[in-house]
């Protein structure tokens, strides 16, 4: 019995006698080697995305992001838009500029040219009722838009919010020691920081007033565009109403005006059915996530170590047999 026991205690402290550089170490489970994938791709992705945008800007390239509604539906507000040097004899009618005008140098626009003659080139919005009151020569020029990317601007413009409120997340989270809680809260400061850069920049719905006159029946006219992503249904409290995507114009009709001469419009999502789903299933990501992927469980073991615990567990058993 004295040999039994001696020989299962010697067995029972091989492992912690071993040096901690000697302990074989926990393999990577299915979960890890995803996230270490992504990780990866996600990384790759950022660095070509930074080389591309360096040999663009390089090349005298430039990006600005719109942010008024002159353009209409050819770019709407939230568009980032390319742009490429460019003599003045390589322009055209119909082109997109992007200039500094010469009365405010240090303002940049985007419009379309109308008319190019001896005293320079003319320009004006889609959707403004009159031509820029302004001539440009080359000094004037940024350069000839060759690139337009309705949406994207609004991306960039969250980056920022995102990026230093993702580190935020994932340091602060990383005081928990539980995986399935540590994913818990990170899901749900992920969740509010996509909610918080939604309340800062509102991309989703918007409206601007362009013009308003009056009716002969005492009622106001007023000229609407839409500057959110979304579609919408425009609404004058007393009058009309008018379905808008972004970019579009609208005229409302109000038969009546307040004593004061306010009037009120109100604005709502006007979305198909699928639209309305797939709305609904990018809202709903995090839980999804939750469902289809999982939380880490409370505890995880690596094989190994799991199969010499409960050969320890079986040898005590048989030594108490002996006993």
């Amino acid at each position: 019995m004295t040999n039994v026991t001696e020989s299962l205690t010697a067995s029972r402290t091989v492992d912690a006698d071993l040096p901690t550089g000697a302990r074989p170490r926990p393999r990577q489970n299915g979960r890890q080697k995803s996230q270490t994938v992504l990780i990866w791709l996600g990384a790759a992705a950022a660095a070509v995305l930074v080389v591309l945008a360096l040999m663009f800007h390089a090349q005298g390239g430039r990006w600005f992001i719109v942010q008024t509604p002159s353009m209409g539906t050819a770019a709407p507000v939230g568009t980032l838009v390319l742009t490429t040097p460019v003599e003045v004899a390589d322009l055209h009618t119909g082109d997109v500029l992007t200039f500094h005008p010469p009365t405010e140098t240090g303002e940049v626009f985007t419009h379309r040219i109308v008319a190019i003659d001896a005293d320079g080139i003319s320009t004006r919005g889609d959707i403004n009722g009159a031509t820029d009151p302004w001539r440009l020569h080359q000094a004037d020029l940024v350069g000839k838009t060759t690139t337009i990317l309705p949406m994207a601007g609004w991306l960039v413009r969250a980056l920022p919010i995102l990026l230093v409120g993702a580190a935020f997340v994932l340091i602060a989270t990383r005081l928990i020691a539980n995986p399935a809680r540590r994913m818990s809260f990170r899901i749900l400061g992920f969740s509010m920081l996509a909610s918080l850069t939604v309340y800062v920049l509102k991309p989703f719905v918007g409206l601007v007033v362009l013009t308003t006159a009056a009716t002969k029946t005492g009622g106001v006219s007023a000229q609407i565009v839409s500057t959110g992503i979304l579609p919408i249904t425009a609404t004058a409290k007393g009058g009309t109403s008018v379905d808008l995507h972004a970019g579009e114009v609208g005229t409302l009709t109000v038969r009546h005006i307040t004593d004061l001469a306010h009037y009120s419009v109100s604005s709502q999502l006007h979305l198909t059915l699928p639209e309305w789903i797939l709305f609904g299933v990018i809202c709903a990501i995090p839980m999804l996530f939750t469902f289809v992927v999982g939380l880490p469980s409370e505890r995880v073991e690596d094989g190994e170590a799991a199969a010499a615990a409960a050969a320890l567990a079986s040898s005590a058993d048989r030594s108490g047999d002996v006993a």
